[in-house]
Formats: structure tokens, C-alpha cells, sequence
């Protein structure tokens, strides 16, 4: 019979940490989404809660209020000098935190409560170590992983920990699956046991674990590695479904952080099929970009502008993107949106007559609380969703 891993069957949390305080550019989103996902290819098996920039107080702090079942820890590297892990302080400056003090963070209760942390992060073993004494088993690298191959990883290990099978067994999955994608780095990802046995701990909610054992074609492992890689071949993973409104996000790349952090708290919207967002980072390798670009703002039922300096400063943003969403808007039934992440001239902006986000057009980055600011953003966002579409915003 499974084993029951949640109390009164309620689903298993999944928290979600990222933190990138410096210019290089990771997927995080996309593997934020590739957990999505996998929650929804299994209903009730686990939920999601993401948080992004997040400090070593921040840490703590989620760590205890939410008490998750997985940490999923994402970062730009850990320095194997120091084994520091690089997180993002109050500031949003680079906080290096030390192995022992980040396996301090699960040493309460919040931490018991964990039976599984993820650290998808180049050279995380001695913090996988460090932190395994005080929960389930944890995950980490050994050495350094492609961008690509951790998000393959992440992908293989979700769908199969959503479908009941132990850690152990989706820790080999998402292995074979590095292996496909960059087949020298097989070995990088390492499991670590500690308070349990990773063959014995399974994630998924005991409803789905005690499911319809006929459904062998879902449980078997060969179909389950390929499921989510046959999807996103025939683009069925985007598609959208009747009545969702596609978002065109237009931003300069210094404030990538501003737009992940953005669309993390567009989730329930997302996950309603309420909205689909587009944005230059799903553009993929050997396609020709600037058309994808035109093909998705043309797309676009509405145009939000991450609005800074740099947004202004950059030719391609104001010169076409902008341009052409305001020749959609006067034309057609297009809604453009500025949202002010960072303080600027905006004086003489063509943009400068329509309704801003946050309210009142207080700047994102001065506001005390990030998320109350993105929540005030999203807020926005769904009015205008409504407005558009009543039939969608009822999901």
C-alpha cells in the first residue's frame, strides 16, 4: 500500500526560492514553469509557492511560516572556494551565506517538516550535506551543470515525484534526462540521505499515490520521461486555451528580475489559463528572433512595459516594440500597460497619458514591501483582463 506523506491527505508544498543578484541570465522561470507543470499533469499532487529574491532571513523566515514538504533553492552558483551560497540580501545586493548557515535555516520546525531539498545549483554538494542532517534527503550538483540541462532536470524530476514515485526513482529520471540533454554532465546532479531513506519518501498526496493503478501508461517510466519533451515538441504546451488573452512583456534585460519576479505573481492568473505570457526569453535556439518577436507583440491582446531608464535608453524597446503596440492600441483591441519598476524622466514619453501600475505610478523598487507592490501590479493586470474579456476572468 503507499505510504501516506501528507496529513489528512492535503497536497504536499513545494517552495520555490530563487535569487539572482547579478546580470547573467538563468532559466528560472522556466523552471518555476516545468514545475507547473508537472503539478497540473497531476492534479492534488502537490501545490506551488514561489518566492523570488530571496535572502538568508528570507529563507528562514518561509521556511518556518510555510512549512514545506520540498525546498526547491535556486542561485547562481555556490563558490567552491567557500562553499557560499549566492542569495540576494534586502537590498537586492549579493548576500554570500556559508554551508552551515544556510543548513541552519531547516534546523526548526518549519525544517522537520521538509523531506526534500533541491538545491539546482553548480557546485551545492557541500550545502547538500550540511543541510541533510536536518531534513528528508536532499538534492544538489557536484560541479558545474548547463543552464539547460538543470532545467531538463527539474522538468524529469517534478513530473515523476507528481505521479507517486519515490524520490530515489525520480532522482534517476531526471538523471537520464541530463543525460539526454548534455550527456557529460550524467553524473553532476548527486542525491543525499538524511533523516530518510530517499527509496522510502514519495512527495505526491496520498489520493493521487493510491490512484487507479490501471493507468500503467502514465506510471510507466519511459512514457513518463518522454510525456513533457513529446508536449513542448508539438507546441502543445503553449497552446492556449478558448478565451486566454495573450500578454506581450516588453522590458530591458537589466530588469530580467523585475519581469521574473513579475510573472511569479501572475501565477494564479496563469495557472486559471486566464493569461499566457510571452517574452524574448522563450525565443528558442536557431529561430530567427526578431520575427518571433513580431509575431508574438501582433499576437498580443495586451503590452505591458517594464518602464526604467534602460527600458527608455533602449532603442529596440521604444523604437519597435512600444511603436508598434501603441499602432495596435489606436487600431485595435489592444490594452498597452506601463508598470514603473524603477524611477525615470518621463517627461514627453509617448506612453505618459495612459493609466499606470503600480497605483499612483510608485516605482516598484521603492516600495518598502516587493510583494505588496506586485500584488497592486497584478491586481491592475486582472481589471484589465476583465475588461477585455469577462468570459475569460471567470477562468
Amino acid at each position: 500500500m503507499p505510504q501516506q506523506v501528507t496529513r489528512e491527505g492535503a497536497p504536499s508544498r513545494v517552495l520555490f526560492l530563487a535569487s539572482n543578484p547579478t546580470e547573467m541570465k538563468f532559466g528560472f522561470v522556466e523552471e518555476l514553469h516545468r514545475i507547473e507543470e508537472a503539478r497540473r499533469s497531476r492534479p492534488g499532487s502537490f501545490d506551488v509557492i514561489p518566492r523570488w529574491s530571496v535572502s538568508l532571513a528570507g529563507l528562514k523566515r518561509h521556511v518556518t511560516a510555510d512549512r514545506p514538504t520540498v525546498v526547491h533553492v535556486l542561485s547562481p552558483t555556490v563558490d567552491p572556494a567557500r562553499n557560499e551560497l549566492v542569495l540576494s540580501d534586502e537590498s537586492g545586493e549579493p548576500e554570500y551565506v556559508p554551508s552551515a548557515a544556510f543548513a541552519k535555516a531547516f534546523a526548526g520546525a518549519g525544517g522537520r517538516a521538509t523531506r526534500l531539498v533541491v538545491i539546482n545549483t553548480c557546485h551545492s554538494r557541500p550545502l547538500a550535506e550540511d543541510v541533510a542532517r536536518h531534513v528528508g534527503c536532499a538534492i544538489a550538483m557536484e560541479g558545474e551543470i548547463d543552464d539547460h540541462a538543470a532545467v531538463e532536470f527539474t522538468d524529469a524530476l517534478y513530473h515523476a515525484l507528481a505521479e507517486g514515485v519515490s524520490v530515489a526513482e525520480a532522482f534517476d529520471e531526471a538523471r537520464d534526462a541530463v543525460e539526454r540533454t548534455v550527456p557529460a554532465q550524467r553524473d553532476v546532479p548527486v542525491l543525499v540521505a538524511g533523516r530518510e531513506n530517499p527509496n522510502a519518501v514519495r512527495i505526491a498526496s496520498a489520493a493521487v499515490q493510491s490512484g487507479d493503478e490501471s493507468d500503467t501508461a502514465l506510471r510507466r517510466p519511459a512514457q513518463r520521461r518522454m510525456r513533457g519533451a513529446q508536449a513542448r515538441a508539438a507546441g502543445t504546451e503553449s497552446a492556449a486555451p478558448p478565451h486566454c488573452l495573450r500578454i506581450f512583456c516588453s522590458y530591458s534585460h537589466k530588469d530580467s528580475k523585475y519581469r521574473a519576479e513579475l510573472e511569479a505573481h501572475m501565477a494564479s492568473l496563469l495557472s486559471q489559463g486566464v493569461v499566457k505570457v510571452w517574452h524574448d526569453r522563450l525565443i528558442r535556439p536557431g529561430t530567427d528572433w526578431a520575427r518571433d518577436i513580431d509575431r508574438n507583440l501582433d499576437e498580443a491582446n495586451i503590452v505591458m512595459l517594464l518602464v526604467s531608464a534602460d527600458f527608455m535608453a533602449s532603442r529596440y524597446c521604444t523604437g519597435i516594440e512600444l511603436k508598434r503596440a501603441l499602432e495596435r492600441q489606436t487600431s485595435e483591441a489592444v490594452r498597452v500597460v506601463p508598470v514603473l519598476v524603477r524611477e525615470c524622466d518621463l517627461a514627453g514619453a509617448p506612453f505618459g497619458q495612459l493609466q499606470w501600475l503600480p497605483t499612483g505610478a510608485k516605482p516598484v523598487k521603492r516600495w518598502t514591501d516587493r510583494d505588496s507592490a506586485w500584488t497592486d501590479v497584478v491586481k491592475g493586470l486582472r481589471k484589465v483582463v476583465e475588461d477585455l474579456s469577462p468570459a475569460a476572468a471567470r477562468g
